[in-house]
């Protein structure tokens, strides 16, 4: 059902992954990626992809409405066998509520749509005259209604609101989380570390290839260490 990979550093495993549709293979957007034993985690983005540190042994809790809820550990020999990222496939779980028709008895409401006739299941008094259901009624002259499918169109546009919220503040949370990575790694704080050249410096930064997380999460002294031994690597290509 899933690949997963991770990249030590310390004591902490960097997780990244991606969660989609397993049927449609499209992605899941904000779905909940939790540690169950730490109570804290993350949503997925706009492509279904998600990354965060996590430790050994961790209980890991993956739920999205209308998916079935994925729930796994995080183990070393796991780590071992899927080095290359975690993939969930996520099965829907679809409750899909019934329409609602309902029936107004009058002529003159929305162009003369069609009349509901009531079935006579013989619960009524014998002795009470029989009406002609094919005529208006005493009290639906004026008006009455028909709903059909009213309460889904109504669940789905508050899904959909929701949906656009949820975009709304994963955008706002990525810009917000670029901006801080940026603030500690840029190309400034790596010149003054190496003194790299002007020329090639646009070439180390993507050489190093750092998640937000990892520089978010490292102190100066150590994301300093981490880009001197990058630049030793990138000298020795």
């Amino acid at each position: 059902m899933f690949c997963l990979g991770a990249s030590a550093q310390e004591e902490n495993i960097v997780l990244k992954g991606e969660i989609v549709d397993a049927r449609s293979q499209e992605p899941v957007l904000f779905a909940s990626v939790l540690v169950i034993n730490k109570n804290k985690g993350i949503a997925s983005d706009t492509d279904g992809k998600f990354e965060f540190p996590v430790n050994y042994q961790d209980k890991i809790k993956i739920t999205s409405i209308g998916y079935e809820p994925i729930e796994f550990t995080i183990t070393e020999q796991l780590i071992a066998q899927h080095p290359t990222g975690l993939y969930i496939q996520m099965k829907p779980s679809v409750r899909e509520l019934d329409s609602v028709v309902v029936t107004g008895l009058s002529e003159n409401f929305y162009l003369r749509r069609k009349q509901g006739v009531p079935i006579d299941l013989g619960f009524v008094d014998p002795k009470t005259p029989k009406r002609d259901w094919t005529k208006p009624q005493a009290g639906f002259e004026n008006g009455g209604f028909v709903i059909s499918g009213l309460l889904s169109s109504l669940d789905k546009k508050v899904k959909e609101k929701r949906q656009l919220n949820k975009l709304l503040a994963a955008i706002e949370e990525e810009q917000a989380r670029k901006n801080k990575a940026e603030a500690k790694f840029n190309r400034e704080f790596v010149k003054a570390v190496t003194r790299i050249d002007d020329r090639v410096i646009a070439e180390f930064i993507e050489f190093c290839n750092f998640y937000e997380t990892e520089i978010i999460q490292s102190s100066e002294y150590e994301l300093t260490q981490k880009i001197l031994k990058k630049y030793n690597e990138f000298l020795r290509r």
